[in-house]
């Protein structure tokens, strides 16, 4: 038998299976169209995951930020909204922006790592939306491992920070994470303020034991901005809050403002 034969039999052998890598659903990009844009607004590239607790309210959170950017279109939010309606899921309406499989909006949760492009007023962002459910920590983790910065996201609802934070939650572990991952950068927010009246005593509780928290992990105090918002409601997210609430104790940055100052 000559060398041809053998480079067939070669052809014939079964190749060697590979491991399937965790989904990033991107949404189909014009390359060359983005790449002039980014090459010619001379703002910094950054990719920015967005983690914590199930239900902390993440995809809504972002998905809100996101259509009150106007990366959105209003037809798109108010399909959204009708068909979030006829599955009495109308909360999950901003969510859907980033959950857009049939399997999220049924269960309500990120399994895989949702991908958008947004921009600050100095940054072109890249959001990376993971999973908070433990199920899908491989997902997250594939997530976090292409940030630059991050968003931990926590609910300020009433027994529900706790239980995120407590033992068996995923906030301390996405924290953990992140930051074992080389994002020394981090924006908290705290969600669903809302739901507690804007109390000022509540922010200060959060953000008091997550300060304690971060630092025995190894972020610094400096490099922390925690943001008092409602992904639900869009207050102080885009622009300035109007809650007469907050504005009676809080005078600091938007959401969007916050990630725009992340030094990276």
């Amino acid at each position: 038998r000559g060398w041809k034969d053998k480079e067939k039999d070669k052809d014939k052998e079964t190749p060697i299976a590979t491991k399937t890598p965790a989904r990033i659903r991107d949404k189909a990009v014009d390359v060359m169209s983005e790449y002039k844009v980014q090459r010619g607004s001379g703002k910094n590239l950054i990719n920015l995951v967005v983690v914590g607790h199930v239900d902390a309210g993440k995809s809504t959170l972002m998905g809100h930020l996101l259509y009150l950017q106007g990366n959105v279109g209003q037809r798109t939010m108010h399909k959204y909204e009708q068909e979030s309606k006829k599955v009495g899921k109308q909360s999950f309406m901003y969510a859907w922006v980033l959950d857009d499989t049939e399997e999220e909006r049924s269960r309500g949760i990120t399994v895989d790592i949702a991908q958008r492009m947004f921009e600050s007023d100095t940054k072109i962002i890249t959001l990376l939306d993971a999973p908070g459910h433990r199920d899908f920590i491989p997902n997250m983790i594939t997530g976090a491992a292409r940030a630059d910065v991050a968003i931990l996201v926590v609910d300020a609802s009433t027994g529900e920070f706790e239980a995120g934070f407590e033992s068996g939650g995923q906030t301390r572990e996405h924290a953990l994470l992140i930051r074992s991952l080389g994002v020394s950068q981090l924006v908290v927010s705290i969600n669903k303020l809302d739901s507690v009246e804007w109390r000022e005593d509540r922010f200060k509780e959060i953000k008091h034991s997550l300060r304690q928290f971060l630092k025995t992990v190894g972020f610094k105090d400096a490099d922390v901005v925690y943001i008092p918002c409602s992904g639900l409601t869009g207050e102080n997210l885009v622009k300035p809050s109007t809650e007469e609430k907050l504005l009676s104790w809080y005078a600091g940055p938007t959401l969007l403002q916050a990630i725009d100052q992340l030094k990276v």
